[in-house]
């Protein structure tokens, strides 16, 4: 019996080891998951192309590590921004994309787009602005943002810290960024 045991064990072992073989040499035959979300995005994006959660879909979809394709997932996310102009989680979508390409002057367009559209909708958008405008050494419109998101929300965890940051480039001395 144990014998029957150890020779089945071992022809069940050479099975796997012929399986994961044949995986590494022929690629396993199909597409990554990644692969497969793109397709699937971008079928969506045909079937619904005024949806802008298949447009962000297809964007989180092309920025996917193992594709790499942040040009086209910066175009998705600025089509899903434009089909959904109010959205600031759409926003934060397509910032992101913006900073990890280096588009900084991207990003802060695209949220000066917001906040002038949504003047009054989301003060983090202004945080955020003054916060990327002045590491781009954007000063005063730095400044002005900083402003803008203390009389929208003076009471803002932030806020004390933000005062901060606001007399610092007024001085020209330095404090650290919210």
């Amino acid at each position: 019996m144990v014998q029957v045991v150890a020779i089945i064990t071992s022809i069940a072992f050479a099975g796997v080891i012929f399986i994961v073989l044949g995986l590494i040499l022929f690629g396993g035959g199909g597409n990554t998951v990644a692969d497969d979300e793109l397709s699937d995005a971008r079928a969506l994006v045909e079937e619904r192309p005024n949806d802008a959660d298949a447009w962000e879909r297809l964007s989180a979809a092309q920025a996917a590590e193992e594709i790499g394709q942040t040009t086209e997932a910066v175009a998705s996310a600025r089509r899903a921004v434009e089909l959904d102009p109010r959205s600031y989680r759409r926003l934060q979508s397509l910032i992101a994309l913006q900073i990890r390409t280096g588009d900084t002057e991207g990003a802060i367009t695209s949220l000066q787009t917001y906040t002038a559209a949504n003047p009054r909708r989301e003060p983090e958008a202004f945080l955020q602005l003054g916060q990327i405008a002045e590491e781009a050494g954007r000063t005063q419109l730095a400044e002005l943002s900083y402003q803008t998101f203390l009389r929208l929300a003076p009471d803002d965890t932030t806020a004390e810290e933000v005062r901060a940051r606001l007399q610092a480039l007024r001085t020209g001395g330095t404090a650290t960024a919210p």
